[in-house]
């Protein structure tokens, strides 16, 4: 199990790295999370970098 922080900005300016990781929970499931609210996940089998979409 690991967990992968990223390191891009949101538009509010706070690093989505001190807000938001990754979990890998296992071969192609993760897990991702908001550190500020226990209550916002998600679990998906496929995951990809912010920086291929923009």
């Amino acid at each position: 199990m690991s967990i992968h922080n990223t390191d891009h900005d949101d538009v509010a300016g706070t690093s989505t790295d001190e807000r938001y990781a990754e979990l890998n929970i296992g071969e192609e499931e993760f897990v991702i999370y908001d550190r500020e609210n226990h209550k916002a996940w998600i679990q998906t089998s496929v995951a990809v970098s912010i920086t291929e979409h923009c």
